[in-house]
């Protein structure tokens, strides 16, 4: 065979696993191809007409959106449906209607460059933003710009109908609108050179059942269409033309994980129970309305954290009314357990478009959370005005964010006494019994964790944050990520300490940070004195096999010597010869 005509060798792509599960099929590669954007200069008799033709195609892509909506409600239900409340709020937005009105009318542009111009500014905004969920909204942003571009050259929308069965879906990137075309029947799979495992695609390709890698850089280049695919998203690898041997282990892998899942769902009601009897609480942390449902599927007993960040992703600041309806929703959905709800948990920096800010050099650490809201009593009082009144449909608890003193603890129940007050007053129902807690995410909360327990109904252990200021590292730094470990000693020694202010002072005390979901660490947090675990819907049957079968007296004997160990590398070797005996 001449080497034109040889079969290109097996090769991996490296990702980032966004909807868990192995897909085996041939590729299909989708390419989106840009309307193109004119840069010529309008006649002013021509104006009004460029504006009207802007106005209708919003119009137009609008009624689409509330199509797809409908139809993805009657297949998948509210939850998931709801993604497209948010495009809708950006299309509806009166800022970005009247950005690029003004832009034709006063720069003499088509609407096709003034509109592009933009939304240009929108994505520069969510890109820069810190906040993982929210910087991933610009997958939104794009697909009402391609959206309404497309509407504006006069073509039509899609592209995925030609799709075959037993179909890797590969792109540069997949628009939401685009996300939900995929069939489970048909599509075994998605690659993608961009996105992030939080994007609106990665939420549609999870509640899919569609096993997922995103960030695969190349992946377009370095796949044809046919190609044969195995999809890792458990590990974040594309196997690219994959070897005999490699395939008939996947689908092997394959086989076995059906037979996992299947008996994971059968064991998902039992309790999550040790050996010796006693009871762990599994929950779940949700960013979305929509991933209640995944939640309770998974055998969550309430939502651990809410965060509420999604809705100040707008162009507007949210009403009362609209906090309302959304933490309404989850309060009911998973009564009689509880609803933790966040408050708003975003640094200044993220909030230049409906906040007057100043640049801060390091907002992380500066002006955010607690601090912002404290220092903005009609934006903070909204809140909890929708999170007490919620409290009617449910056991809706309030968590403050960012704590690091216990004036400020004090100050934030006096306004949440203030808001219950004017609330009586209006005759307005709420629920009178709302529990508040604080997040212990900063070192000096951690030390004071005796006296903050005093002035609060529950404690809740945010261990990414903690790890990042106790030990310095900003685990986005590739140059120090490597430093950055929740099973450094140091990190253990305040879990500890929390853990046991938490259960002198007779309140209930959780984690919800990544570690919660980490199997090997759940053995320790348990020993550490952690009896409330909050993680990842996906992660929950997992964690609750392993609690299932430990002994707590076992699990303080780990605790008490990781504690003594020098360095995060000792400790993971200590539970890595643990749990292999």
């Amino acid at each position: 065979m001449s080497s034109a005509t040889a079969k290109p060798p097996h090769s991996s792509l490296t990702g980032i696993g966004a909807s868990s599960g192995i897909g085996i099929g041939r590729a299909f590669i989708h390419r989106v191809e840009q309307p193109m954007v004119a840069r010529r200069r309008l006649m002013h008799s021509r104006v009004e007409r460029e504006v009207d033709r802007f106005l209708n195609a919003l119009y137009q892509v609008g009624e689409e959106i509330r199509r797809t909506r409908r139809l993805v409600e009657l297949e998948h239900g509210p939850d998931l449906a709801r993604i497209f409340d948010v495009q809708l709020a950006m299309l509806e937005d009166e800022q970005i209607r009247d950005q690029t009105v003004t832009r034709i009318r006063q720069e003499l542009s088509p609407a096709e460059s003034a509109f592009s111009s933009t939304m240009a500014v929108h994505k520069r905004t969510f890109e820069k933003i810190e906040n993982e969920y929210l910087r991933a909204r610009v997958g939104d942003v794009r697909d009402i710009e391609h959206q309404v571009l497309v509407r504006l050259a006069g073509g039509e929308l899609g592209g995925l109908q030609s799709i075959r069965a037993n179909t890797i879906v590969v792109a540069r990137d997949l628009l939401p609108s685009e996300a939900v075309q995929l069939g489970r029947r048909l599509i075994k799979g998605l690659v993608t050179e961009q996105g992030a495992a939080t994007s609106h695609t990665s939420i549609i390709a999870r509640s899919l059942g569609l096993p997922t890698v995103v960030g695969a850089q190349t992946a377009c280049s370095s796949i044809a269409s046919g190609d044969n695919l195995v999809v890792d998203a458990d590990e974040g690898v594309v196997h690219v033309r994959p070897k005999i041997d490699t395939l008939r282990y996947y689908k092997t892998a394959l086989r076995r994980q059906r037979q996992r899942e299947r008996d994971l769902r059968l064991r998902r009601d039992l309790p999550a129970v040790t050996l010796d009897d006693t009871e762990i609480t599994l929950m779940a942390n949700v960013d979305l309305p929509q991933e209640i449902e995944a939640a309770i599927d998974n055998g969550a007993r309430g939502v651990g954290m809410f965060r509420t960040e999604f809705l100040y992703l707008g162009y507007r600041l949210p009403t009362e009314a609209d906090q309302l309806n959304a933490y309404r929703q989850i309060a009911e959905a998973v009564a009689p357990w509880p609803a933790v709800i966040r408050t708003l948990d975003l640094g200044g920096d993220k909030l230049t478009h409906v906040l007057d800010t100043a640049h801060e050099a390091n907002p992380f650490l500066g002006w955010r959370g607690i601090r912002i809201c404290l220092d903005n009593l009609d934006l903070f009082k909204t809140q909890l005005r929708a999170l007490l009144r919620a409290g009617v449909h449910g056991d809706v608890q309030i968590l403050l964010p960012m704590v690091s003193d216990v004036e400020e603890i004090r100050r934030a129940r006096d306004v949440i006494e203030e808001t219950k007050a004017e609330l009586r007053r209006e005759g307005t129902a709420f629920g009178e019994a709302c529990k508040v807690g604080i997040m212990i995410e900063v070192p000096s909360a951690a030390i004071l964790v005796a006296q903050m327990a005093a002035e609060v109904d529950f404690l809740s252990l945010g261990t990414n944050d903690l790890t990042q200021y106790t030990l310095a590292v900003d685990r986005g730094s590739a140059k120090v990520a490597q430093l950055y470990d929740p099973l450094h000693p140091a990190v253990l020694r305040l879990i500890k300490a929390v853990a046991d202010a938490g259960f002198g002072a007779g309140i209930p005390t959780s984690i919800c940070g990544e570690m919660a979901g980490d199997p090997k660490a759940v053995l320790l947090l348990l020993g550490l004195g952690i009896r409330i675990l909050s993680l990842s819907p996906g992660l929950i049957p997992e964690v609750k096999e392993v609690v299932r079968v430990l002994e707590l007296d076992h699990a303080r004997d780990v605790a008490s010597r990781c504690l003594e160990l020098e360095s995060g590398s000792a400790v993971r070797r200590h539970l890595d010869g643990t749990t292999s005996r």
